[in-house]
Order: structure tokens, then C-alpha cells, then sequence
């Protein structure tokens, strides 16, 4: 049977433990590949008849998740619908002490190997070929990072030598202390691991700044994403003033957000998303139709049509089926070890990046 256990040590961090020992390989992966879901696609290749195996061991610090994994070797993606669909605003930092991959972030390509640090932005499309791997994860809201260096030129890059070294130290000596830390304690270790993860990533973000001939598309994209977030409540957002806030021509606009379908497109779907991670808020109160209205839509049955196009339910089956779930609203340790797994975690993430 599969294992996912909550255990904090000696601590009081919530802490959850998965794995997949005793399950046939195929059970394995299917386990394993609902779990990461949340953040991937997963596939393997059957016909290699590779045995399977995963285990997770992650530790909740309030603001960032740090993971310690062991996988096999599997393809993962994050296409564009799923950006769109959970709305994620958060880095993946993986350090491989065993393994690695080869791939394509948003058009880069990407060869890491053991001993190196890889850098995704969950707001961004990857494809990947993983090789059984160790790694210790961490997920931090771009939040945190935005004022420390320039992330819109991060996905993709991969840390090496030294700077590899350095964090790579300071992560593992973390990780053997967290068991015994306590919540006082969090804050000064993860504003101490991000920091120094921003002062070794920050000059190989600035040399792919000066390097990379489509940065100036990527910052344009961000500037655009940004504003559309912070004006999604308004039912007349146009791309005239998407366009002014990303300093952009209308046609380099609709060229920019093409992979998304356009710009209405994208706009509609981040407002579904936004609609969606409200109905599944076992907090949220509001009427269906007046979490439509504050998130842009002036016609109840136009968001009800358009919301069960996207999700393929009514809002109301959406509404329905979180009430059902086993999730707790208060965001204490107590709540986050009664019912929490990572895929729970990663859904607070994605319904706080909504909010």
C-alpha cells in the first residue's frame, strides 16, 4: 500500500512522508502521477518496463515548501492550459544530487546533470526527460524573489559550480535541522535560504538578461500578466490599456499572448481560474454570481457557460464537490497536518495566488 503519513519529528513543522514501496510499478507511477498533478504532467514509457519507484518527504515553512525526492525515470510537462487552469505564481529550485534531465523551458534548452541546481517558473511551459533522480526541492512564491533579482529571466537557468556548492551545502545543513525547528524559528531560515539563493542566482540572471534576444519579449509578457492580474475585477479590461502598462504596440500584444489562445482568451481563462479557486474555498460565503461579478463577468449565465466549458462542471457541482472534501480552512500547523498531503499544500499555493 502507498504511505503518506504525517510525522513531525522532534519539531512542530507540519511534515508529510510519501511513498511508494509495496505497490506494483504500475500502481507506483499512477500514485505518483496524480500526486504531482498539481504542478506536472507525468508520463513513462511502458515498453521500457523500467521498475517504478517514488518517495517525498516535505516539510510546510508557511511561505515556501522544501522537499527531499527519489524518482524514476518519467517525462514531465507544465503546458500552458495547466498555467492557466491553477494559476501558480512560484519557482521550482531542484537540486540534483543524483540523476538529472534534458528538456525545453519555454523554447531553451536545458541539459542538467548531477551536482547542479535547476531553476523553473511554474509560470512558464516546460517539457522534460527526467532520469531517476534524488533531489531536494523548493517551491517559492515569485513574491519573495521579484524584489531580491529579475525573475522573468530565471526559467531555465541552471546553477553550476560553485554557486551549485554553496547552496547546495546550506540546503542539506537546513534540511538536517528542520525536524527539530520550530515555527519561531522558520522565518529566519527561509528569508536566510532565499536570500542566498537570490545573491548566487542574480548574476547568472543578469548575464541571461544581457544574452537572451527575447528578453525584452519575456519582461513585456510579465508586465502584461501582471496587470491583467491586478485588474481582472474590472468587467472593461481592454488590451489598449494591457498594451500602455506593458509598453508594448497592440500588435506586439496580441503576438505575445498568441500561445495562450489571445488576449480575451487568457483574460477569460485567469478569471475562471480566479471564480474556480473561490468555489473550492471552504471559507468563501459569497453567492455564485457574486464571486462572477467580482471577478470581472457582468452575466451569471454567460460565467456559468463559459465555466463549465473550461471545467467541464456547473459552478455549482464545482461549489459541491469541495464541500465534500476533507480541508480546513484555518492556516495553522494543526489544520496543515490534520489533512494535509502535497498535493493539498500545492492547492492552498495555487488558491492563494487566486485570492
Amino acid at each position: 500500500m502507498i504511505e503518506q503519513r504525517q510525522a513531525v519529528p522532534r519539531g512542530d513543522l507540519p511534515f508529510v512522508h510519501f511513498s511508494t514501496a509495496g505497490l506494483s510499478s504500475a500502481d507506483a507511477f499512477a500514485v505518483w502521477r496524480d500526486s504531482v498533478s498539481v504542478v506536472f504532467e507525468s508520463t513513462v514509457d511502458a515498453e521500457r518496463g523500467e521498475p517504478f519507484h517514488a518517495e517525498m518527504g516535505v516539510f510546510h515553512l508557511g511561505d515556501l515548501l522544501f522537499g527531499q525526492n527519489s524518482f524514476g525515470t518519467q517525462r514531465f510537462a507544465r503546458t500552458p492550459r495547466m498555467i492557466r487552469r491553477d494559476g501558480l505564481d512560484h519557482f521550482l529550485i531542484q537540486i540534483y544530487a543524483k540523476g538529472g534531465y534534458r528538456g525545453d523551458a519555454n523554447g531553451e534548452s536545458i541539459d542538467l546533470r548531477s551536482g547542479e541546481i535547476s531553476i523553473l517558473d511554474l509560470a512558464k511551459p516546460l517539457t522534460s526527460q527526467a532520469d531517476a533522480s534524488d533531489t531536494l526541492s523548493l517551491m517559492i512564491p515569485r513574491r519573495m524573489l521579484d524584489p531580491l533579482l529579475a525573475t522573468d529571466t530565471l526559467h531555465g537557468n541552471v546553477l553550476r559550480g560553485t554557486a551549485a556548492d554553496l547552496f547546495s551545502a546550506y540546503a542539506r545543513t537546513l534540511q538536517t535541522r528542520l525536524p527539530a525547528l520550530s515555527h519561531d524559528e522558520t522565518p529566519l531560515a527561509v528569508n536566510s535560504l532565499v536570500e542566498l539563493f537570490a545573491a548566487l542566482a542574480r548574476p547568472r540572471a543578469s548575464r541571461t538578461a544581457a544574452a537572451t534576444p527575447s528578453v525584452r519579449q519575456e519582461l513585456a509578457l510579465a508586465r502584461a500578466k501582471r496587470y491583467i492580474e491586478n485588474h481582472l475585477h474590472r468587467p472593461r479590461l481592454s488590451p489598449e490599456e494591457i498594451r500602455s502598462a506593458a509598453a508594448v504596440s497592440r500588435a506586439s500584444l496580441y503576438r505575445l499572448f498568441e500561445p495562450y489562445g489571445g488576449v480575451s482568451h487568457y483574460i477569460l481563462t485567469r478569471r475562471l481560474a480566479r471564480c474556480c479557486s473561490a468555489l473550492e474555498n471552504p471559507r468563501e460565503r459569497r453567492l455564485i454570481g457574486e464571486i462572477a461579478y467580482a471577478h470581472g463577468f457582468v452575466n451569471e449565465a454567460h460565467f456559468s457557460r463559459a465555466f463549465a466549458r473550461e471545467y467541464g462542471i456547473a459552478p455549482s457541482a464545482a461549489r459541491r464537490r469541495e464541500s465534500t472534501a476533507v480541508i480546513h480552512a484555518a492556516k495553522t500547523s494543526q489544520a496543515l497536518a490534520s489533512d494535509a498531503d502535497f498535493s493539498d499544500w500545492v492547492r492552498r499555493f495555487q488558491r492563494s495566488a487566486a485570492a
